[in-house]
């Protein structure tokens, strides 16, 4: 059935690990479960739009080698960014002593919805699926992409919820080599991002 099909499909992005599964943990780590959950919140946002961009026809726009350069630079520039303000800025904040305020909130949600939007590797994924739901499923192409959007929203959600019952057990030290890990690997994926776009 096509919405078992599109959950599977959803919950199956598990096993990708990029820069927004980082962004999570870190929130999750800093703020508990609302914390991962506010990052969580702008993942599913820009996925949703990312999804109504494609379908509103911008396929050709994401395959050009000239916009993917730029939109690689962009969101290279941006991990780059997160990247060092983690490894130099660690904020050693004992897990008691952080309440998640609005604004608080309101950064969260914009780190999880630029961190995912900026990527193009996730308009290449949402063109290849809509690809296949087009040609497998057609009047019921909604009710896939409905599903696939779910089912990343379910796994983000579990990873928020383990990553945040984790943090009362971490020293607030750990915590920051943890924070410094995260910087590093996003750093990483920054290099990956201006490798793709002067490569390819």
């Amino acid at each position: 059935m096509v919405w078992i099909e599109g959950l599977l499909t959803g919950l199956a992005m598990i096993i990708f690990i990029g820069p927004v599964l980082f962004t999570l943990l870190q929130a999750s780590l800093r703020f508990g479960f609302q914390g991962g959950m506010a990052v969580a919140i702008g993942i599913i946002v820009s996925d949703v739009l990312a999804v109504g961009i494609c379908l509103l026809g911008a396929k050709a726009f994401f395959t050009d080698v000239d916009n993917q350069f730029w939109i690689a630079i962009g969101g290279g520039v941006i991990l780059l960014v997160l990247g060092l303000k983690y490894i130099l800025d660690p904020k050693l904040y004992a897990p008691e002593d952080i309440r998640l305020g609005t604004r608080d909130f309101g950064n969260l949600f914009s780190k999880g919805f630029l961190v995912n939007f900026v990527n193009p590797f996730v308009f290449l994924v949402w063109i290849g699926l809509i690809g296949y739901a087009e040609e497998r499923y057609d009047q019921q192409l909604y009710i896939y992409l409905a599903m696939v959007l779910l089912g990343i929203f379910i796994t983000d959600s579990l990873k928020a919820y383990f990553a945040g019952k984790l943090r009362s057990l971490l020293v607030t030290e750990r915590l920051a080599l943890i924070y410094r890990i995260i910087g590093i690997l996003m750093i990483l994926f920054s290099l990956r991002l201006f490798y793709h776009a002067i490569v390819f």
